[in-house]
Order: C-alpha cells, then sequence, then structure tokens
C-alpha cells in the first residue's frame, strides 16, 4: 500500500468515527493494528452493521476476516460489495487473497476455479489502480508458478514479469527470486532477495523469504538470525504472522538439533489463528519430534 493509500484509509476512518459520532472506527483500527484481529473485527462488524452499503467499511471487515480466517464470510462481503461499487481496488485486492487462501481448503474439484478468480480479482486491482506493485507481483508470481491447469502461463508470467519490472523493479526481483529459487539457484535469489528488502522497505515478508531460502541451504544460523531480523521488522496487515513465522521457526530449531525450542514453535502454530494447511504441518512435524 503506498502513502496515497495509506493516507486515504486513516482519513475513511476518521470519516466513520465522525458519521457515528464515536471513536468507533479509531478503536477498531487500533486494535487491529495491534493485531487484535478478534477485537477489531466486532468493532468493524458493528460499524459496518450500521452502514452495510460503505465499501470502506465492507472493506476493513473483510480485512479482520480474513486475519481470522473466517474466509468464506469474506469472500461473500467482497463480491457483494464489489457488484455495488466495482471500482474499490483494495476490495478487488484483498478478494485475491481471500480466494487464494481458500484454494488449500476448497475441494479438488474448486480448486483451480478458485485460483483463477484470485488472479482474476488482482488484474482487476492493477486495472483500477495501475501502481498496484503488490498486486501486479502476485499476478506475475501466480502465472509463473501456477500449474497449468490452475491457469498458469509461462509466456504470459514472462509478459507480467516486464510490466512490474517497469512500475517497480524491487517487486520484480522478489518474483525473479521465487524462479531462480526452484532452479536452486541459491546465491542469485540471496542477491535479488536482498536487493528486493532494501528497494521495498515498507514490507517485512522478503526478509521472511530470505530466512526461509537460507533454511533450504540448511544454514540453520542465518535462517535463524535473519528470522529474527523480519521480527523486528516494522509490519503490515498482510506480512506473515506468528503462526507462519513459528512453523518456519521450528523447522530451524530442528535444523540446529534444538528440540524443546521446535516443539515450542509448533505448539505456538497450533494455538494461533491459522489455516488448517498449516496446522496440519505443525501437527505432523509434532508427531515426528515426539516419536523419536
Amino acid at each position: 500500500m503506498n502513502i496515497i493509500r495509506i493516507v486515504l484509509s486513516i482519513l475513511a476512518i476518521g470519516f466513520m468515527a465522525n458519521a457515528l459520532g464515536a471513536n468507533a472506527g479509531i478503536d477498531a483500527l487500533s486494535a487491529f493494528k495491534a493485531g487484535q484481529y478478534d477485537i477489531a473485527r466486532q468493532g468493524f462488524r458493528e460499524l459496518h452493521n450500521s452502514k452495510p452499503k460503505d465499501p470502506q467499511l465492507t472493506f476493513y471487515l473483510a480485512r479482520s476476516l480474513y486475519l481470522n480466517q473466517e474466509l468464506e464470510e469474506a469472500e461473500t462481503l467482497l463480491l457483494k460489495s464489489l457488484e455495488r461499487f466495482p471500482d474499490h481496488a483494495e476490495s478487488h485486492y484483498l478478494l485475491g487473497s481471500v480466494q487464494l487462501t481458500r484454494v488449500a481448503d476448497v475441494n479438488i474439484f474448486r480448486k483451480a476455479g478458485m485460483a483463477k478468480s484470485a488472479v482474476k480479482a488482482w488484474e482487476q486491482a492493477v486495472h483500477l489502480d495501475p501502481n498496484h506493485a503488490e498486486a501486479l507481483y502476485g499476478v506475475a508470481s501466480f502465472y509463473y508458478s501456477a500449474p497449468g491447469i490452475a491457469g498458469g502461463d509461462i509466456d504470459l508470467g514472462k509478459k507480467k514479469l516486464m510490466d512490474l519490472e517497469a512500475l517497480s523493479p524491487p517487486w520484480a526481483q522478489l518474483t525473479r527470486a521465487s524462479i531462480v529459487m526452484k532452479d536452486e539457484s541459491y546465491i542469485e535469489a540471496e542477491k535479488l532477495l536482498k536487493e528486493a528488502i532494501e528497494g521495498i522497505p515498507g514490507r517485512a515478508f522478503p526478509t521472511l523469504m530470505l530466512a526461509n531460502l537460507y533454511l533450504k541451504q540448511e544454514d540453520f544460523e542465518l535462517a535463524l538470525k535473519t528470522l529474527k531480523d523480519y521480527e523486528l521488522r516494522e509490519k503490515t496487515w498482510n506480512d506473515p504472522g506468528a503462526a507462519q513465522t513459528s512453523l518456519l521457526a521450528g523447522k530451524i530449531y530442528e535444523g540446529l538439533d534444538h528440540r524443546q525450542a521446535a516443539i515450542e514453535a509448533y505448539q505456538l502454530v497450533l494455538n494461533e489463528v491459522t489455516t488448517p494447511q498449516l496446522k496440519k504441518q505443525a501437527k505432523e512435524a509434532l508427531e515426528k519430534l515426539h516419536s523419536r
């Protein structure tokens, strides 16, 4: 989210509070920023119930639902809101994120369709906001990495990557890093990720990608140091939270033969609000550790 969208979001919350004659909007946003997503959801639900057709309120409520893993409700709200306000770019971007997260949990017959819907939502976000580098990053990465049956298309991915390169070289470097990482070109991937981290100071997740790269190389000490760097960075709402970082930490601690620390990290994943897929990975890792 660029500075203009940040300012507009803050102003929108201020307008909400004024319109309702209370500080409900400020309180809900404060809870959200503090990672208290359940409290934020309750606050934004009350605001949304007061003005159910307000696209900005719907967006904030859906965002809170997304982080509480209430994905079906978030998707339904966004789809209905976009029928009335099809030009709300951030709602399209969020819808794509919600739908891509749902891919892992829907039945096999719906996975491809859900993935294609997600990338279409991101493409619409880019159409409405040509400067939305993060949405274009999602589009380019999808076409490069998704299997053909789900809508992947290398040639189209190359075109989208060229568009991304013209818009934001650091975001393009992230996509390139993922591509070369699959080919185990780790030195090049490390260089690209470090450049992207430097070029996208407002986002923390590239640092987590770097930590994962070191894990792949079994450089566990450096992976742990980089993970701690990530934890200290300022984060946005869609940077990975405690569940994702704890799963990665568990794998790193296993590599360092720190069994108890790994168990505690995996247990934290099970205690967090997160996807069934992450919980399954943590549960399986715990079972293996306890069986030793």
